[in-house]
């Protein structure tokens, strides 16, 4: 949110301009976009692009237009020394959202600005250092430092580009042609389980990272340590039957009225169910004590683990 200052400040700058001499409040409420902004910071180019695109599906066009409007800036010519680049766009609620606190915001939008993590550094700094018109604009050498980080901030965007995708290309390498990674080596840690274990059954779940930790610890404390020892405990995984065995927890979860900690089959998740339900005794006895009086409250594996084992009763 602008503060009344730099609200003010803006006003002035613009009050030399013969387009922007305004004549009312209404001019200006119609002209200025920005009084709200906020910015979205991704890590390449192609992210915020698919940022952008999910715009529509949240908030609507303050014009009343079909689509919301996208404005690409994007200052690389090479003699404007001005690498500002970020996407632009002016939203507003739908009206199906003005309601309760918001139903008095229909007439309001807000400035959503998309922009990588390294170009938010120069458009931050260029914005510090550039909008001070009272003490006369950059000198010669904050001009040129700016430049030299404007090159740089390009430049890095190439290479985080490129680096995501050559670490998209490992990981899309099968585990075992790395070398040393063998199904009977333990664990180093959680990383290496869920790098190792992704591709579990045909990778069963996609988003096996999700809610891994916990997971890790668990099988850590039941002596499963490495691929080899877990697929000896779960030797008849079928992702069929665990997804059936998990959907039936979670109704039952929603009928107790604790939906929120409800499963994902996508997850580890699904490995986490199919571990509880042929290791019940282990389970109960590693949990035993870790949650109480003086313990803490119990984490989220464990109010799992104690609601599916007290139902199999």
């Amino acid at each position: 949110m602008k503060t009344e200052k730099s609200f003010e400040g803006k006003l002035r700058r613009f009050r030399s301009q013969d387009e922007r001499n305004y004549q009312d409040v209404d001019e200006i409420f119609q002209s200025i976009g920005d009084l709200a902004g906020v910015r979205i910071s991704a890590y390449q180019e192609i992210d915020c692009e698919r940022i952008a695109e999910r715009l529509n599906g949240v908030f609507c066009d303050p014009n009343g237009g079909m689509a919301i409007e996208l404005d690409r800036k994007d200052k690389k010519e090479p003699q404007n020394q001005n690498y500002y680049r970020a996407i632009h766009a002016q939203v507003a609620l739908s009206a199906d959202q003005l309601i309760g606190t918001y139903d008095n915001v229909g007439d309001i939008s807000c400035e959503v600005q998309i922009c990588t993590m390294i170009a938010h550094v120069w458009n931050e700094i260029e914005h510090d250092i550039g909008y001070k018109p009272d003490l006369g604009g950059p000198s010669d050498d904050e001009k040129y430092h700016l430049n030299q980080l404007g090159m740089t901030v390009r430049q890095g965007d190439i290479s985080i580009s490129a680096l995501m995708a050559a670490h998209d290309q490992r990981i899309a390498t099968p585990v075992q042609e790395h070398a040393g990674n063998t199904p009977a080596r333990p664990f180093v840690d959680v990383h290496d389980f869920v790098s190792r274990m992704r591709d579990f059954s045909g990778k069963a779940m996609p988003n096996f990272a999700e809610n891994s930790g916990q997971l890790f610890d668990l099988l850590t404390d039941l002596g499963d340590t490495s691929p080899e020892s877990i697929s000896g405990t779960l030797p008849d995984f079928v992702p069929e039957t665990e997804r059936e065995r998990l959907e039936a927890f979670n109704a039952s979860l929603v009928a107790s009225g604790v939906e929120g900690l409800s499963l994902d089959p996508g997850t580890s998740d699904l490995m986490l169910i199919a571990l509880i339900h042929r290791k019940a005794e282990e389970v109960r006895e590693v949990l035993k004590g870790r949650a109480g009086r003086g313990k803490g409250r119990p984490s989220r594996l464990h109010r799992i683990a104690v609601r599916y084992l007290d139902q199999e009763k």
